[in-house]
């Protein structure tokens, strides 16, 4: 051991008990209020010794402050045009505008036998809006635009070779509108909101018609812009439409007690006139947006196949009792093989969850290692299912098949009946994990509650009372997210609610979940 590092451990010894003391001393008073006394001088100065030749460390570069950059104005909704400017720039330079946002998602947790969401993210980035020059006092100007974006405040950083120089914020306000404004029972209206946040208690809002809470608006991965749709509902006359903070999914009633009483426009007020005239509506499924559904996700668990063999179902997708084939090609020839459907079993109500293999067929490859086997889909749980294609015990390939939603025959029966009186909904493809097992569910714009098809092989059946004055009445039906009571899920958000907005932010979505809301109705006779 040197000497250098024996003077180091002499150092040590001496001056950082010492250094501690007068530390402990001084939390001490601080803790007691007392007035710590100075240290006394030592009788016996520390034997220790400095280096022979003293170190200089090395300068820490002294952060340049951002310059202070003016906005106006300094708020307004998307579309909203502002301009940044700023001075005691050097002259003759160029500067690029960076506007601070987000890309959101859900994450969610994917296993053999289950698909669970664990929350909603925010990541951070920066993006290049314009550029503009310095003039000769050093004085810069940009005229900029707010774009459709996520509400609240927004950095802009003022970027000059590729350093940060200036800083100014822009905060997008939320405003919603909806259409049209009247119409007979039945009427789909729109509402499109823009400028949710992206902070914990100001990214989602709820509706109330007519004070019955509706269902909640969310916009995680469409940058705070939301658009969709309920029905009109209720007796002939003035209805109102409520939009309001709702950070667990619920809505939030003294928003102006709150620690987000100064985000404006949290509590938004509309009016629907209610028309005479209106048959009984279908019954009808709304779809996600084709573009919103992720089909080849690498989040989706993926089947396996023996390289030397390629197999497809034709359709790939589709209700239950579908017609498909399984076509593959690779397989030894003249060969018997069997077809087994995969699926999920149990449910986390009975605390065990596992893959069952049910027997479809056996079928015989020709001559030239090709298969053709048509078959009929299982009336079973929905979702994403795979089918096995195995010579004994050996797997030769998995071909998945995505299970859709379904109403059994017009959904309501009875469809008239008189209030007070039972009737029956009828749905298929339920799921069997947290994202698709279950659906929630509204009578004239009111949630009533939910139901799941996970121990019922994907069937629900629900038995509602008729309420309400003769006419027509709505049932909705909407994806929602199950919450069980083992779920260690921290995210700060009520569950088993209809996500207005499944259509188009979901988190199963991104797992290639294509869940609908099926619109239902029922008359209510004399």
């Amino acid at each position: 051991m040197g000497r250098a590092h024996h003077r180091k451990l002499r150092r040590m010894n001496i001056v950082v008990p010492w250094l501690a003391i007068v530390v402990l001393v001084g939390l001490l008073a601080a803790c007691t209020g007392e007035q710590a006394q100075p240290t006394p001088t030592p009788t016996t100065a520390p034997t220790a010794t400095a280096p022979a030749t003293p170190t200089n460390p090395t300068p820490t570069p002294t952060p340049v402050p951002l310059k202070l950059l003016k906005t106006s104005p300094e708020t307004g909704p998307i579309g909203t045009a502002f301009t940044v400017t700023g001075e005691g720039l050097p002259a003759g330079k160029q500067v690029e505008f960076v506007w601070v946002t987000w890309d959101g998602s859900y994450v969610t947790n994917v296993t053999a036998n289950d698909a669970r969401f664990g929350e909603r993210k925010f990541v951070t980035k920066r993006v290049p809006m314009k550029t503009a020059g310095v003039n000769a006092q050093g004085q810069v100007s940009v005229a900029l635009t707010a774009p459709e974006d996520y509400g609240e405040v927004h950095d802009i950083y003022a970027v000059m070779d590729g350093a940060d120089v200036g800083k100014a914020g822009f905060r997008i306000a939320r405003n919603a509108t909806i259409s049209p404004t009247s119409g007979p029972v039945g009427t789909p209206i729109t509402i499109t909101v823009k400028g949710l946040a992206t902070g914990a208690y100001v990214n989602t809002m709820a509706i109330r018609y007519d004070n019955k809470y509706t269902g909640f608006v969310s916009a995680v991965t469409t940058r705070g812009s939301a658009t969709f749709q309920i029905r009109a509902a209720g007796p002939v006359g003035e209805r109102v439409i409520q939009l309001t903070a709702a950070s667990p999914g619920v809505p939030f009633l003294n928003v102006q007690q709150s620690g987000t009483k100064s985000v404006p426009n949290m509590d938004l007020k509309f009016t629907f006139n209610v028309t005479e005239g209106s048959p009984v509506p279908a019954p009808s499924i709304e779809w996600p947006t084709p573009n919103r559904i992720n089909r080849l996700s690498d989040a989706i668990p993926k089947t396996v196949t023996a390289p030397s063999i390629s197999a497809k179902l034709e359709p790939a997708i589709g209700p239950t009792l579908t017609q498909t084939t399984l076509r593959a090609s690779g397989l030894s020839p003249n060969t018997e093989v069997e077809l087994l459907w995969v699926t999920g079993r149990g449910s986390d109500a009975l605390g065990t969850r596992y893959l069952a293999e049910i027997p479809i067929r056996k079928a015989t490859s020709g001559a030239d290692g090709s298969l053709t086997a048509p078959f009929q889909i299982t009336d079973d749980r929905g979702g994403w299912q795979a089918v096995k294609i195995v010579q004994g015990d050996k797997v030769l390939a998995e071909v998945p098949f995505y299970l859709e939603r379904s109403i059994v025959g017009v959904g309501v029966t009875p469809q008239r009946v008189k209030a007070g009186e039972t009737f029956t909904v009828n749905i298929k493809g339920a799921g069997w994990t947290q994202l698709d097992k279950g659906v929630a569910v509204t009578y004239d714009n009111a949630y009533i509650g939910y139901a799941c098809g996970v121990t019922s092989s994907g069937d629900i059946t629900m038995y509602l009372v008729a309420t309400g004055e003769p006419g027509i009445h709505l049932i909705d039906l909407y994806p929602m997210i199950y919450h069980d009571k083992n779920d260690p899920t921290p995210e700060f958000w009520n569950y088993e609610l209809p996500q207005l907005t499944a259509l188009d932010d979901q988190p199963g979505l991104a797992l290639g979940y294509g869940l609908p809301i099926m619109r239902l109705a029922v008359e209510v006779v004399k």
